[in-house]
């Protein structure tokens, strides 16, 4: 037999270890206790599990082109035997994917993305709209959000009751201020950023987006139009030095052709009206108009060449994103049922045991006493 110490109304082992079999059997004695806090728990996590909104995540995976400058073999293999990314220490570009997941979380890519048109499919109808009214009017909170916010809802409602009349905030996002947004956009752009993610991985500077939707249709065309949104933002920044380039030499084409077509109109002319003069200013001048047509077709014929190198420079400096894995549509949304319920089967156990081990006792004490 051991020598035990009596501890809170358990043995305790003289060598200082805790004896379970005392709590394992005082659990097993009160086994219908136990078993009420188990189904209470399993009753409030079918509650949860069947009244909270269902979310669908549809994630895909973007491989985006990298700019680099030519290094040496020898600071190459040092640097990579030393771990650096040598990649990262030649990007000559600013918008270098680490900066994508800050792009895409700007409140401006938010904006760009109301108007993305959304189609809601139901038991009886199909629901054609954009992002913007999904969010607003076609997403469910649940219930208990209500019961926490209604207090400081009632509070503003009391306060706008009683205080003056203010002029209404304007609804919709046919004029959208990035500076100074309503409450109503501020919320849609609240939304999308809780429930928009995008992560870089620090080596291979692979981009893995999230998005997660009340509907998983939802889901993976907003994933896809964040794609392409950030495809175009990148295009845009990296190509617009190019894009003022042509802009620039398509200038220069447009006076060089001109002038090209006027010297070239002056010559004819000049040439039909003296045809059979000899004289010597005759011929000086002829061959003055012939140079002149001349001299300004070789300049429209290297603005037209550079016209077409800028063009073609554009396309050069248009950076790839690679899509590996665009949005799908989720198969299975969150939060799991039965998960759920297991989860507050678990806490209700735990909370019984610890009100029979530690509670119930001393309740009884007291009431004795």
């Amino acid at each position: 037999m051991k020598d035990y110490e009596e501890f809170d109304g358990f043995a305790l082992d003289k060598d200082d270890s805790i004896d379970l079999k005392p709590y394992i059997s005082k659990l097993f004695k009160n086994w219908k206790p136990l078993l009420l806090f188990v189904l209470c728990g399993a009753v409030l996590g079918a509650v949860f599990a069947l009244t909270a909104p269902r979310k669908y995540t549809s994630k895909a995976v973007i491989a985006p082109e990298i700019l680099t400058r030519a290094t040496t073999g020898g600071l190459s293999s040092l640097a990579s035997l030393a771990g650096i990314n040598t990649n990262a220490l030649a990007l000559t570009d600013a918008m270098h994917p680490d900066m994508y997941p800050e792009v895409i979380h700007s409140s401006e890519f938010y904006i760009r993305l109301f108007d993305m048109p959304v189609t809601i499919e139901e038991k009886d109808s199909v629901i054609h709209t954009d992002l913007y009214d999904y969010v607003l009017n076609h997403t469910k909170k649940p219930w208990w959000s209500y019961v926490i916010t209604a207090p400081r809802a009632a509070i503003f409602g009391l306060v706008k009751l009683l205080g003056k009349d203010k002029p209404e905030e304007e609804t919709g996002h046919e004029h959208v201020d990035s500076l100074k947004l309503t409450k109503e956009q501020a919320s849609v752009v609240k939304y999308l950023a809780n429930n928009i993610d995008a992560t870089v991985e620090k080596r291979t500077y692979v981009l893995s987006l999230k998005v997660t939707m009340q509907n998983r249709v939802v889901a993976a065309q907003l994933a896809n139009e964040v794609i392409d949104n950030l495809r175009d933002f990148v295009v845009s920044y990296r190509t617009e030095k190019a894009r003022e380039n042509v802009d620039y030499y398509k200038k220069i084409y447009d006076q060089t052709r001109n002038d090209y077509l006027a010297a070239q109109r002056a010559y004819a002319y000049y040439m039909d009206t003296h045809q059979g003069l000899a004289g010597r200013s005759t011929m000086v001048y002829q061959q003055q108009l012939q140079s002149e047509a001349q001299l300004r077709y070789q300049m429209y014929s290297q603005t037209a060449q550079n016209l077409l190198n800028a063009e073609a420079k554009v396309q050069q400096e248009a950076p790839v994103l690679v899509v590996i894995q665009p949005g799908r549509t989720a198969v299975h949304g969150k939060p799991s049922r039965v998960k759920v319920t297991l989860l507050w089967m678990i806490i209700g156990g735990f909370v019984g045991a610890v009100w029979i081990l530690f509670v119930k006792d001393r309740k009884k004490e007291e009431e004795e006493s």
